[in-house]
């Protein structure tokens, strides 16, 4: 491939991750609008709304691999995005607010049951297939997760709202700014494909490298305002939310496109992280029920473990 054209497909993919970024803040601020004014539920806003808003850059980019014939792009996405928030997101965030509590109105038990959600891909992705009835059984968990902590909701929780001015001006932002979002996912899409073939590598690996962090600026613009304000609690529950709403992403992705991803051993070994990344959050939220500075370096740790295996592994 010219030098031209890898430059102008790889600025094409950065240039249209940030217009990805931003049509899904236009996303985020206007269903928080619109829920605030329609009163609904506390939980609503925090775990599933922003959980579920924050992923619909994953969501789009899934369906657009999909169209595209390249299911196997959205997969490296979603793992990579649910590793990325888990380790160095929070990670990152614990080291530089030097705590992070883990106080945003999910108790235990719903923590552990959404770090299962989370992990819940290891089962039906340990033999490198999705198939139809695996995509409907994460589909289903998802959602009777979400329905039991729904109704389990009997705490004042926060909800980020972002005021607009009126219900008129929110709706014409919420259609900018999927619209944004579509265009974004097709290009980036397309753009990936180029890449993956003029780099000769794969596009399992590829989405799980690096379209995962054009996906995901939407958590860092969120984990980016924490560390500025110095908030000593951290919207944890909605980056749990978010991970926990890849899972069910990855659940639609095999009721509407089964497939089959080469490269066994690289899967196999980002499963594992990502198991090894929700037993991590269970064991502190059963010991202090927060993640210090020195617990903030374990996890970069092992996302660092987890960039090197994926560049330097032959398998």
């Amino acid at each position: 491939m010219p030098a031209e054209s890898f430059t102008l497909h790889a600025g094409l993919l950065l240039g249209f991750g940030l217009v990805l970024a931003g049509s899904a803040e236009l996303v985020i601020r206007a269903a928080s609008s619109l829920a605030h004014k329609a009163r609904i539920t506390n939980f609503a806003v925090g775990f599933l709304l922003l959980g579920l808003i924050t992923s619909t850059p994953e969501l789009f980019v899934a369906g657009q691999a999909v169209i595209d014939g390249v299911p196997q792009l959205s997969v490296g996405n979603l793992l990579g995005g649910s590793i990325l928030l888990l380790s160095l997101v929070i990670g990152a965030s614990a080291i530089i607010l030097g705590r992070i509590k883990l106080d945003r109105g999910l108790d235990s038990r719903e923590i552990m049951a959404s770090s299962a959600v989370v992990a819940a891909p290891i089962v039906v992705l340990f033999d490198g297939r999705l198939t139809r009835l695996e995509g409907i059984a994460l589909v289903a968990l998802y959602v009777i997760h979400a329905f039991f902590m729904k109704n389990g909701d009997g705490k004042k929780k926060k909800s980020i709202h972002l005021p607009l001015r009126t219900v008129s001006q929110t709706i014409i932002m919420l259609v900018i700014g999927f619209i944004g979002m579509a265009l974004a996912s097709k290009v980036m899409i397309e753009s990936a494909q180029v890449l993956t073939e003029a780099l000769h590598i794969q596009s399992f690996v590829f989405g799980l490298l690096l379209l995962s962090f054009g996906t995901n600026l939407p958590e860092f613009s969120l984990a980016f305002q924490g560390a500025v304000l110095r908030r000593e609690s951290i919207a944890f529950g909605d980056f749990l939310g978010s991970a926990a709403a890849n899972t069910l992403i990855l659940g639609l992705l095999g009721v509407f496109a089964p497939f089959h991803i080469i490269g066994q051993n690289r899967l196999l070994f980002s499963l594992l992280l990502l198991v090894v990344i929700s037993a991590y959050f269970v064991w502190a939220l059963s010991s202090r029920r927060d993640i210090t500075r020195k617990e903030g370096f374990g996890l970069l740790a092992l996302y660092a473990a987890f960039v090197a295996f994926e560049l330097f592994s032959s398998v």
